[in-house]
């Protein structure tokens, strides 16, 4: 008789293995990079603690630093779990793809890891910043990023979406995360986004900036759109939104024709304002517009001071016109900034869930 046993030919056990839940890379001093990983750490006895700790090593490439871990922790690194990659400013300033070129091509890690830029500090500092008991770094932050629908100013831009856009005609976008000291903590916070050009750090937007660019890639998921009708401030709910660009030879000039359909929930006033007059959500509503519009022109002028198309124009022009886009491609960092824009903002405020009640 011929048994037929199976098992899983590269099982390994998890005690021999040292589980990589982030890294930061910055500069070395002796050597090119300096790898900081964060790694999980599980305790014994009948209540399991889960903590976490950071360890440094040097190295020439970002593989071999990963290889020197193991003479250090004496155990070999499991980058399965890895939840967060945060690179340096000083690094992603020189080339981005030369140190995420390892995790491209690892086999454990997953499409899902989140690459953020450290702005401000050391990418290593992140990973040894404060953070509540019994949480880590890593994970903190990968939360934060997949939660960041509710406030839309940081981009996610996973392993696999950066990996798609340089290949693309996009300027990839990439969350930054800076250091704050909160009484006697220093804390990390996501806000903002990394802007990239042919591959090298090129800028920075802030948050409402983030927020913009955001609109105008149609991945708004949520967030809050802050009005101003004097003397009030109102809060508006982003609830859905759905944008689209279509391309246009607008005589000989180029022409991108941008409509942005957004319906929000008035959620705040700071002060009274009479909603019993009709014409009140109207002005409201056009304010909104109006305000939001402005946003969407100042982002788009900030990317071609940077000569960053983060919003993927060129990508909808070769797709849409692709004989005017040979036309331009050799020279689209230059017809990117002369690009005729034209912005339709359309506000719908719907279900507003705020008690109007004025006060004396």
């Amino acid at each position: 008789m011929l048994l037929m046993l199976t098992s899983c030919w590269n099982y390994r056990e998890v005690n021999d293995l040292a589980i990589v839940i982030g890294a930061a890379i910055d500069k070395g001093m002796t050597e090119n990079y300096l790898l900081t990983v964060e790694l999980l750490e599980v305790g014994g006895g009948q209540d399991t603690e889960v903590t976490s700790k950071a360890l440094s090593v040097e190295g020439e490439t970002v593989f071999d630093a990963v290889r020197k871990l193991i003479s250090i922790e004496r155990k070999r690194g499991y980058w399965g779990h890895i939840r967060a990659l945060i690179v340096s400013e000083e690094i992603a300033a020189e080339d981005l793809t030369q140190v995420i070129r390892f995790f491209r091509q690892d086999a454990e890690t997953s499409g899902d890891l989140h690459i953020i830029i450290s702005k401000g500090c050391r990418a290593e500092d992140i990973l040894h910043a404060d953070i509540p008991h019994g949480t880590d770094i890593s994970t903190s932050l990968a939360q934060c990023l997949e939660s960041s629908r509710f406030l839309s100013e940081s981009p996610s831009t996973p392993l696999f979406k950066l990996s798609q856009e340089l290949k693309s005609l996009i300027s990839p976008t990439l969350p930054v995360v800076t250091l704050i000291k909160l009484k006697d903590m220093t804390i990390p916070v996501l806000s903002g986004a990394a802007v990239f050009h042919n591959k090298k750090l090129a800028g920075y937007l802030d948050g409402e900036e983030t927020k913009a660019m955001l609109f105008l890639k149609d991945e708004i998921k949520g967030g809050v759109l802050v009005t101003r009708k004097d003397p009030a401030l109102l809060s508006l709910e982003i609830l859905e939104n759905n944008t689209k660009i279509k391309t246009r030879n607008d005589g000989k000039q180029l022409a991108l024709d941008i409509t942005v359909e957004t319906k929000a929930a008035i959620n705040e006033v700071t002060c009274n304002i009479e909603f019993s007059d009709p014409t009140v959500f109207d002005e409201i509503q056009r304010l909104a517009e109006e305000q939001l519009g402005k946003k969407l022109e100042d982002v788009i002028d900030k990317a071609r001071s940077l000569r960053a198309d983060i919003f993927g124009f060129g990508q909808k022009i070769y797709e849409n016109n692709p004989r005017k886009w040979a036309e331009i491609s050799g020279n689209y960092d230059e017809e990117f900034t002369n690009i005729r824009v034209n912005i339709d903002v359309n506000v719908d405020i719907v279900n507003t869930s705020i008690i109007y009640k004025q006060f004396e």
